[in-house]
């Protein structure tokens, strides 16, 4: 007889089990005692691929497999029923074990003859080898083995009750004849824990045993099981009374477990509500019958916002409950008593604007979120304005309007009512960014996305972790994505790369170059360098480094807020360079911190405010950056790139990822040190020199369509 039997459902997402199986490897349990029971409908070859794979490898693994959709509690059912171990553990495919975690569980059940042992679960949106324990709360780890009195569950599910990270002895599961109910697809843990601990005699927690508990950042492409939940509502609250009728059997002699019980259903009720999945008349009828069933007790645990949901549902007056968390909803988007302002525009928006009729020459104009008068929407808007004239309406959609701004566009701001107004009237809007979350496009209008760049770093559905503020990123993008009808490319690179990594059809790809590189290109760039020269008072005989590096995807203050850390010692760049040189410090739009840099005037300028980073790249001699995408439009200019990226490991390794072997495929070399970046500033010709052939090649692959002429053909795509 197995020592141990793992049970692992699998449903999609491939990739997951990569983690998931060399976890158990890495237990370093002995082969002949334990087995792993892989189950699932997922068709094709590549699941039999991995599992041949890993059993190479020397792990005990075997498929079992249909091809219907059955859910999680049917697999789990066929595991247990041809499992051979002593111990039963459930592992979903996407989630992975820490170190040490199966003989910790082991150790402990075999110590004190228990009938179920439980670790900790450590939620994480990060693969195996991004894992790190420390960033969650102390006070949850288990210190050490440790009996539970009475086998109260309040004791051992702080939050979700579920079988995970849980050693069950498998003759207590047959002796008892304890099945998931696999005619539900969602909550199948809940009656099968709780008629599993009407027969415990023993059950302890276990030190040093930890379960990471992935959620998927992808549930579009990869849905978890919950995360289907949000296109299946009913059906969600629909599996939770039957859940919750099926446990209401095991638990009425145990007023503690039907609190339990009756709060998590009041929770998820509660949550529909107010996050907009209005409660119908079909499902407000059947919560009203099973919320009877909970005692006042479990209603005095909440506030009052929340009671009076609850208390709605069970008398019936549904229609009260989904206005209340309409109202709760908008109060939670934050600002102020009455909730953020944006949210009563769109009020405004949907009284009375959306029945205005829609205006056919009306274009709006955005960059970067209204920071400014720049990019390529900067450069359609000043070709359309030479070609059409007063033919359109033209809206720019700017926070703090400089006189830089030709002709006479309506100018408002970000977020402001006059933009939900100009927004829902008009027919064209071209944004470099995605747009903004709260407005709804209709069908007759044409959103045109020229994005911001040649990408280095992984895009959305390229990244497999994501270190930025919301780990809902790839979910908000797809959907963002959806409505656009053009998007710019501005090389082959570019259109493959944005076809895959933002899940839009090729058709919609216009690769006609960057309309912001026109500048590049224009007859008279060197008479307009010398006036931006001149308008940011720097010396004509001085030489100019533009720096510009990106922003890191770990470290923010809060969401669209990322910190900035200056890598280099300005005073020492002072001292070795500002006899030849100034530098333009250029940081990324999403930096929020400011810097002090008045002890350097004359030499360090801080241009982070300049609307147009294209003006920029006309004065400078020389581009420093790191891994952002400017190299790819300085480039055009063929003048020295120098990378200087003192984090490369980590960069590249741990955070986005990237498309460029940095080390063979970009024009220029990559500087480690502050001292390797002046030696080369220095020494700036022989860097040239010794990187035309790469340079050369680079041009070739990525700034070939560019020629000046970008904002005229994609004119021509849109407006014919």
């Amino acid at each position: 007889m197995k020592t141990l039997s793992i049970i692992v459902p699998f449903s999609n997402g491939l990739f997951y089990l990569d983690d998931c199986f060399e976890s158990i490897l890495a237990q370093n349990l002995i082969p002949e005692e334990y087995e792993v029971i892989c189950l699932g409908d997922a068709p094709g070859e590549g699941i039999v691929a991995k599992i041949e794979k890993y059993e190479q490898q020397g792990l005990p693994v075997r498929y079992i497999q249909w091809f219907d959709k059955k859910g999680t509690g049917y697999a789990r059912n066929r595991g247990l029923g041809v499992a051979e171990g002593r111990y039963v553990y459930f592992l979903d495919c996407d989630d992975y074990l820490l170190d040490g975690t199966i003989p910790r569980l082991l150790e402990c059940a075999n110590d004190n003859d228990a009938d179920i042992v439980c670790g900790d679960i450590f939620p994480t949106y990060f693969k195996r080898e991004s894992f790190d324990t420390k960033g969650y709360d102390s006070n949850k780890i288990i210190r050490s083995d440790k009996r539970v009195a009475n086998v109260e569950l309040s004791n051992i599910f702080s939050g979700e009750v579920t079988v995970l990270n849980m050693l069950i002895k498998h003759d207590m599961i047959k002796d008892n004849d304890i099945l998931f109910n696999d005619e539900v697809l969602y909550y199948t843990d809940i009656p099968f824990v709780m008629k599993l601990f009407l027969s415990v005699k023993s059950c302890y927690l276990a030190k040093g045993a930890g379960l990471a508990k992935r959620l998927r950042n992808d549930p579009v492409h990869y849905p978890s099981v919950n995360q289907t939940a949000l296109k299946n509502v009913e059906r969600m609250i629909n599996d939770l009374l039957v859940v919750h009728n099926e446990t209401m059997q095991y638990v009425n002699n145990h007023p503690k477990r039907r609190n339990l019980v009756n709060i998590m259903l009041c929770d998820v009720i509660y949550e529909q509500c107010v996050k907009g999945w209005h409660i119908s008349h079909g499902t407000s009828a059947k919560c009203q019958k099973v919320l009877k069933t909970a005692s006042d007790s479990v209603f005095k645990k909440y506030a009052l916002p929340k009671r009076m949901i609850i208390k709605f549902i069970a008398s019936g007056h549904y229609h009260f409950a989904n206005m209340l968390g309409t109202l709760l909803r908008i109060r939670k988007k934050k600002s102020g008593m009455f909730g953020n302002k944006i949210q009563w525009y769109r009020l405004i928006d949907k009284l009375i604007f959306r029945h205005l009729p829609r205006k056919k020459n009306w274009i709006v104009f955005e960059s970067f979120f209204g920071r400014g008068y720049s990019d390529s929407p900067k450069y359609l808007y000043e070709y359309m304005l030479k070609k059409f004239g007063n033919k359109y309406k033209y809206i720019w959609v700017i926070n703090k309007p400089k006189d830089s701004i030709k002709g006479k566009p309506v100018v408002i701001a970000y977020q402001g009512l006059r933009h939900v107004y100009y927004s829902t009237r008009a027919k064209y809007h071209i944004y470099n960014v995605r747009q903004p979350g709260w407005f709804k496009k209709e069908d007759d209008m044409v959103f045109l996305e020229t994005w911001h760049g040649t990408p280095l770093k992984k895009l959305v559905f390229d990244m497999e972790d994501v270190h930025v503020v919301t780990q809902a990123y790839k979910e908000v993008f797809y959907k963002d994505s959806r409505l656009w009808d053009y998007v710019i490319s501005a090389n082959s690179f570019s259109t493959e790369v944005f076809q895959r990594a933002f899940d839009i059809d090729g058709d919609k790809i216009i690769e006609c170059g960057y309309p912001r590189n026109d500048l590049l290109y224009s007859e008279d760039k060197d008479v307009l360098a010398g006036r931006i020269k001149k308008k940011l008072d720097i010396h004509e005989g001085k030489k100019v480094i533009l720096y510009a590096p990106t922003w890191r995807d770990n470290a923010f203050y809060g969401p669209g807020k990322y910190k900035f850390n200056l890598a280099v010692d300005l005073k020492r760049l002072y001292t070795e360079l500002s006899d030849e040189y100034v530098l333009l410090l250029r940081t990324h739009y999403q930096i929020s911190d400011k810097l002090d840099l008045s002890e350097y005037d004359g030499f360090v300028y801080n241009v982070s405010d300049y609307e147009d980073v294209s003006e920029l790249y006309l004065i400078s001699d020389i581009c420093v950056t790191d891994y952002s995408s400017v190299f790819f439009d300085y480039a055009n200019l063929r003048r020295p790139i120098l990378f200087y990226v003192y984090d490369y490991d980590l960069y590249k390794d741990e955070l986005r990822g990237m498309y460029l072997d940095m080390e063979t495929e970009i024009p220029g070399p990559l500087l480690k040190s502050e001292q390797e970046l002046i030696d080369a500033i220095k020494n700036i010709d022989d860097i040239s020199e010794e990187y035309t052939e790469i340079y050369n090649e680079f041009y070739d692959r990525f700034c070939s369509v560019d020629d000046g002429n970008a904002s005229e053909r994609m004119v021509k795509a849109l407006f014919g």
